[in-house]
């Protein structure tokens, strides 16, 4: 299926030429400077506003497509040219009220680090229109769709999938190191909004519509991603309480797992798949029970992130808000005790919050690896989700013999501190910690032996040396001590704390990349 734009080819081609000649990063930087921007991004726009008031045309720009505000129609005529701002009225980006123009979308730039400027097409948010959003709402650039560009690996690939696209963030980060894009999307509206960023990026991009894979079939990809509608409620669906761009229209977290459970079976082998996803808790397993019950049990490695959690009053309030309602209004209440209604009838005690990467293997058991990430991580952090899958590949190909045989070297920048506890007799050490300074940023608490042992990994002797070097030192066995030890070699090289000498040249572990 041909998906068409928003807008005209002409129109498009024009205001191609004004965000490129006045509304470009470096541009809007210099207008806003740093308040400015760090206003914008905590949604103060009073603050942005009160620096767009000397009438530029990248001024007017940004008033009109960042903020919502209205201009002039001489100023919006001066900020348009080329484009003829009857055209861009008769084409619908903006109308006007009251004797003067407003934008109808947002339209805004954004870039990765050192990367080209995009321009990005999607809905004004509730910040900018007040009052609760239209069911079939299309995001624009958020936190959540941020959360995933970072974390998703980055490295030539030749066909890549972004399930849900929505606007296209996802696809634009994509075309940078994909052969060929392909976006799916249930939303008619959003296919358009992204063939119109799309075709502002001049990006050649297979847009199909349907609901999560079913538009692909059993075709596989290198590289999929996904910002799904996780939501975790009813089942609400759009124009009864839902949007389309976060509710999937089915109940609890059953679109997280019918994602999971189809994305290892299109992905190549060695392919790689990462969403964003949530999940119930509650007192019938564990959420490592839960999500790990989504995965295929043979040929997949899988790494789930839990960022944080939500008990059901603040997660319910935290979408209200989110959607545009107004705390204590009709609206609010209604949803608010039909979402709380329904999380007490199923027994659902919170909700988990996070990343699920996963890579297709040949291999006869799959690995799914479930931890808490609360802490604040080095941006971006694809790198290092890449790293993971890697020292897990080599952990699984060696047995404890070939670990002790191996030759490991600690992560550049390893931090070691001791905390003392004043008693009686003064300071006595009472806590040691290691401490990554990149990648994941993992503080783990560790005995003088495991302190000493990683120490003693300098990249020159083999493990077993180093145990039997400990051992003696402890006055222990050489067996008792490798048995109690090589467990926490493991976990340790799978959090990048250690690293094999023939994969640290190709880490990005600790900022070695």
């Amino acid at each position: 299926m041909s998906v068409r734009p928003l807008f005209p080819a002409a129109v498009l081609d024009q205001l191609g030429e004004v965000v490129r000649e006045r509304f470009g990063s470096v541009a809007v930087s210099e207008v806003l400077g740093l308040p400015g921007e760090a206003a914008l991004s905590r949604g103060d726009l009073s603050g942005a506003d009160r620096l767009t008031r000397r009438g530029s045309e990248t001024e007017t720009l940004i008033r009109l497509f960042l903020l919502g505000l209205p201009a002039s129609r001489a100023a919006a005529e001066a900020a348009l040219r080329p484009l003829p701002l009857a055209e861009a009225e008769a084409a619908g980006l903006v109308e006007e009220v009251a004797g003067q123009i407003r934008a109808t979308l947002d339209l805004r730039v954004y870039s990765e680090t050192g990367g080209p400027d995009w321009w990005v097409v999607s809905d004004l948010g509730a910040e900018v229109r007040p009052g609760p959003l239209h069911p079939e709402h299309v995001l624009g650039i958020g936190s959540a769709g941020l959360t995933l560009a970072e974390a998703t690996v980055r490295g030539p690939v030749r066909r890549a999938l972004d399930v849900g696209t929505g606007c296209g963030m996802q696809a634009l980060h994509l075309s940078e190191h994909s052969a060929t894009v392909t976006a799916t999307d249930l939303s008619a509206r959003a296919l358009r909004m992204a063939a119109t960023t799309a075709a502002l990026n001049a990006k050649r991009w297979d847009l199909r519509q349907g609901s999560l894979l079913e538009p692909v079939g059993q075709e596989q990809f290198d590289l999929i991603v996904s910002n799904p509608p996780f939501i975790v409620g009813p089942g609400f669906q759009p124009g009864a309480g839902g949007f389309r761009y976060r509710d999937s229209g089915l109940p609890g977290d059953s679109v997280c797992a019918e994602l999971v459970r189809g994305l290892p079976g299109r992905l190549t082998e060695g392919g790689t798949g990462q969403l964003l996803a949530n999940w119930i808790i509650d007192g019938s397993q564990s959420w490592q029970e839960r999500v790990t019950g989504w995965l295929p049990a043979t040929g997949c490695q899988a790494w789930v992130w839990q960022r944080e959690v939500a008990e059901p009053g603040e997660y319910v309030a935290l979408w209200l808000r989110d959607a545009g309602e107004q705390p204590g209004s009709p609206g609010w209440q209604r949803r608010y005790d039909q979402w709380l209604d329904w999380f007490a009838a199923n027994g659902v005690a919170g909700i988990g919050m996070g990343l699920i990467s996963m890579r297709r293997t040949a291999e006869q058991s799959s690995q799914v690896v479930c931890q808490d990430v609360p802490q604040a991580h080095e941006h971006p952090i694809g790198f290092a989700v890449e790293d993971w899958f890697r020292r897990g590949a080599w952990l699984r190909a060696r047995s404890t013999q070939c670990l002790l045989d191996s030759r490991l070297i600690t992560a550049p920048g390893l931090v070691r501190s001791t905390h003392s506890l004043i008693s009686a007799e003064g300071w006595q050490p009472a806590l040691t910690q290691l401490r990554q300074p990149g990648g994941l940023r993992w503080e783990l608490e560790v005995d003088d032996a495991v302190a000493a042992l990683v120490a003693a990994c300098t990249g020159e002797p083999k493990l077993g040396v180093v145990l039997s070097v400990l051992a003696a030192a402890v006055s222990a066995g050489v067996d008792e001590v490798t048995t109690a030890l090589t467990p926490v070699v493991r976990d340790l090289i799978e959090r990048g704390l250690l690293v094999p000498v023939d994969l640290a040249s190709e880490s990005g572990a600790g900022g070695v990349r």
